[in-house]
């Protein structure tokens, strides 16, 4: 069999491998560097450099060997072997083949759910596809196999959920198909209370405990639902530390040990005490989180080691097998818990500091370290992160989507929560902590942009020193930082075409995340666009989204979303592009989001308020109407639209 390689090989593979050799020999490789070999120490250092036998596992000995025979990672080298990968299920369902899609899944029944690579529409999942092509019976597979419903795809994923697209396309047999799975695997009564839980929502965002209480009275099923993520009313009532709303679900025969399912950070789901000691705590503080702790406990709810490590509970963890605890959140959570004792008793036993987590849900093999010092560094105990530090804590180790403790040093935490404190940048420092390419647009730290440009100082990037992935990496970081002046610097030395696909996203970074701007952060964020639009067609697509610019930034808005459109329309954005899993036009998208000045200025700029070329469903009248924008809707009729 052929098999193609990304790495340079040091194992040679058979001429016709199988999984169950390959299986064995990472047991073996396990077995041999626990016990300290000096072939298998050799090979491990190649590949691992953070390892040790204390913490080494399963699934490192499994990365190692597939890097040992030139592969990214194991998944990727098991499929080179079986040939059972996510791709190959996406293509069977594009073809409709049940017959491919039935025999992949049985082989490999949990790629129905794994997310593939790549910067956009990475997180398409099979069912995604059955349900854009409105296929039923393959719908019906995918969710008898185990398919989510309710994950949507980035960057947009309140509109894009298996079930969000099927309700609004109207193919009520694909939703009929959904409801009936979910309530199959548990869910209760969320699709049944669709007003009752949108004034639910609004109450626990708003309106106080007694408000909520009084929707529960007002709806009795609501406080039964469950949806099919799991997470129930009780969870949710942990989360936010609404502690008499928690008191009046127990009351009326809440489960106090329901688990969530698992997510995209957790193999494992949670229940609601670790809700209230992970999720209450980050918000409201340990007070809020210990009180609801308290009275979760009392109404019967198990320990967990996270739930004991954030609460202080060391009577429970020494109990633990120290080997059950690696790289379960625990160290993490007693940062979080502000527990200095329990985290050196922790380390004491011979836990990795770094708290190296495998994620769930990516086909790939995706690793998160550093948790328990960036939880420091975010909450300001200094005294914690030295010791992490003291106990071999890598400051410069990366959660993956939230970046290094030395990084989060620098600009106050990340997210960003407070002033950065330079005693605590400092202490990274004195530990080894630097600032990469990748990094130093988010600090806004020009000058250290400027020397890695310049070549004068490491940018700490794989490739080494300075080229060109150095001058990209810090045009992507200073976008993301909406620092003008840096990505100034490094368009100096790009000459991409304007066509070039790199730069629908590098546009994309300055765009608000999931929070309204500030007037310096419009502004900076208005600047940097420009800048970086002056380099390229203002009318890029997104690879398998087909989405543009100017929807990205009608989704987004947050306050800059009326400017960005101006200025995408100044510089030649069209307006009739339709996307792939919206079907729609930029103002489709409009009117979906309900932005009134967007349809307004798009409707000025001659924007077809009709559409009789569109789907049904997706005409803007049509999105108007479902979404219940009356304004919108008559702002539309004015202009001649009318169904």
């Amino acid at each position: 069999m052929t098999v193609h390689r990304t790495h340079p090989p040091a194992r040679a593979m058979r001429e016709n491998p199988d999984i169950d050799q390959l299986k064995r020999q990472a047991r073996e490789l396990l077995e041999a560097y626990r016990a300290q070999s000096p072939d298998a120490i050799i090979e491990v250092a190649a590949h691992h450099r953070t390892a040790t036998p204390e913490i080494f596992a399963l699934h490192d000995a499994q990365f190692v060997l597939a890097r040992s025979y030139g592969f990214e990672s194991w998944p990727k080298l098991k499929a080179a072997v079986d040939g059972v990968t996510t791709t190959r299920l996406h293509e069977a369902v594009q073809k409709g083949d049940l017959g491919a899609g039935r025999a992949l899944l049985a082989r490999r029944p949990e790629i129905v759910d794994l997310l593939r690579e790549g910067p956009s529409g990475f997180e398409i999942r099979a069912i995604h596809i059955a349900v854009m092509a409105r296929d039923v019976e393959m719908t019906r597979l995918l969710l008898e196999a185990g398919a989510d419903t309710r994950d949507g795809i980035w960057p947009n994923r309140d509109a894009t959920s298996p079930r969000t697209i099927a309700e609004e396309r109207g193919y009520d047999e694909i939703v009929a198909l959904m409801t009936a799975q979910e309530e199959k695997r548990g869910a209760r009564s969320v699709n049944a209370h669709g007003d009752g839980v949108r004034r639910l929502r609004d109450a626990m965002m708003t309106g106080g405990e007694e408000a909520v209480i009084a929707v529960f009275e007002s709806e009795p099923g609501l406080a039964g639902m469950c949806p099919p993520d799991g997470v129930t009313m009780l969870h949710r009532a942990a989360q936010y530390g609404l502690l008499r709303v928690a008191k009046w679900l127990l009351d009326h025969g809440a489960d106090v040990n329901k688990q969530s399912q698992p997510d995209f950070w957790r193999w494992k789901g949670r229940t609601p005490l670790e809700f209230a000691v992970w999720e209450c705590a980050a918000d409201s503080g340990r007070s809020a989180s210990e009180a609801m702790a308290a009275l979760l406990i009392e109404r019967g709810a198990e320990l967990t080691p996270l739930a004991a490590a954030a609460l202080g509970r060391w009577d429970y963890l020494a109990s633990c097998a120290p080997d059950s605890l690696q790289g379960k959140g625990v160290l993490q959570a007693a940062v979080r818990g502000d527990r200095p004792d329990v985290l050196r008793r922790l380390l004491e036993t011979g836990l990795d500091p770094n708290e190296r987590m495998q994620l769930g849900q990516l086909e790939d093999q995706t690793f998160s370290s550093g948790g328990p010092l960036l939880e420091a560094v975010n909450t300001g105990r200094i005294d914690m992160a030295r010791l992490l530090l003291a106990h071999g804590a890598d400051p410069n180790a990366s959660v993956f989507t939230a970046g290094s403790a030395t990084a989060a040093a620098y600009t106050g935490g990340s997210p960003r929560t407070h002033a950065p404190d330079q005693a605590m940048i400092d202490l990274m420092v004195q530990h080894g902590g630097w600032i990469d390419a990748s990094s130093v647009g988010y600090i806004r730290n020009v000058e250290l942009a400027r020397r890695m440009l310049e070549g004068d100082i490491d940018p700490h990037l794989e490739s080494g020193a300075f080229s060109g992935e150095t001058v990209e990496a810090i045009l992507w970081s200073g976008a993301s930082g909406r620092s003008a002046e840096i990505v100034r610097m490094a368009l100096e030395r790009i000459n991409w075409p304007r066509d070039d696909p790199r730069w629908f996203w590098m546009l994309w970074r300055p765009l608000p995340g999931h929070r309204d701007l500030n007037e310096a952060e419009q502004a900076d964020s208005r600047a940097t666009f420009r800048l970086i639009l002056e380099r390229c067609d203002p009318n890029l697509r997104a690879p398998e989204s087909g989405q543009t610019m100017l929807h990205e930034v009608i989704a987004r808005d947050h306050g800059v979303g009326l400017s960005l459109a101006t200025i995408l329309l100044d510089a030649g954005a069209r307006t009739d592009i339709r996307d792939e899993f919206l079907k729609s036009t930029p103002l489709g998208w409009a009117c979906r989001w309900g932005r009134v000045p967007l349809v307004e200025l798009l409707l000025a700029r001659g924007a077809d308020p009709i559409e009789a070329g569109a789907e049904p469903w997706a005409t803007p009248l049509a999105w108007a109407e479902r979404r219940q924008h009356a304004e919108i809707a008559s702002i539309l009729r004015q202009h001649g639209a009318d169904r």
